[in-house]
């Protein structure tokens, strides 16, 4: 990888000794000198055209945040099938119960995402933390229909799964004891129940 972009100065390699991956994306972030961030997995695989799709669907839509439909793969490229997601107002009705967005996917203004502290919670559903915290500043946000990324799911993603709907748990009972909603109390039970049943 450095021998390939070091004819590049406008890609940098940033190393870090810290195995969590909200981390490495808050110090890459703060590093980034650009005003809008794309996020992708090394596994993934983006469509060609992504980012000038999502760029301008993100500033003609006037969005702080825009994701996009996903194409499931394996481990050995195989078509798995299509994953949408919710978009604009059903995303504030489907974020209590489900992550809105693919996280490999999104596209978001940086001053947006530092307002909002980044990534702060957890180490299998950081993303999803910092989505409902976005959710009471009323976003503008939404989801592409066309999907722009090839998402890998492997085949140890159960046990991580397991222990993201335990976050995810503790995320809504924070949002309970916050706004005193019984909704986000459901939600808690709905997503602990989850996890005992993977």
């Amino acid at each position: 990888l450095k021998e390939k972009i070091n004819s590049n100065q406008q890609v940098k390699i940033i190393e870090t000794c810290i195995g969590q991956l909200g981390f490495s994306l808050n110090l890459a972030i703060s590093r980034s000198k650009y005003d809008i961030i794309a996020r992708m997995d090394s596994d993934d695989i983006s469509h060609p055209e992504r980012l000038e799709k999502q760029i301008t669907y993100l500033e003609k839509n006037n969005l702080d945040l825009v994701g996009t439909a996903i194409n499931l793969i394996d481990e050995n490229d195989t078509f798995l099938g299509l994953r949408s997601y919710p978009q604009k107002n059903a995303i504030f009705k489907k974020i209590i119960f489900k992550n809105p967005f693919a996280h490999p996917s999104v596209m978001f203004r940086k001053d947006f995402f530092l307002k909002h502290r980044g990534y702060s919670g957890g180490f299998n559903s950081e993303d999803y933390d910092l989505w409902l915290r976005m959710r009471d500043s009323i976003p503008r946000w939404d989801n592409m229909d066309e999907p722009l990324l090839n998402y890998r799911i492997h085949s140890n993603s159960t046990q991580k799964s397991k222990l993201a709907y335990y976050e995810c748990a503790s995320y809504s009972l924070r949002e309970f004891l916050k706004n005193r909603k019984m909704i986000n109390f459901i939600a808690c039970i709905y997503h602990f129940s989850k996890a005992l049943i993977k």
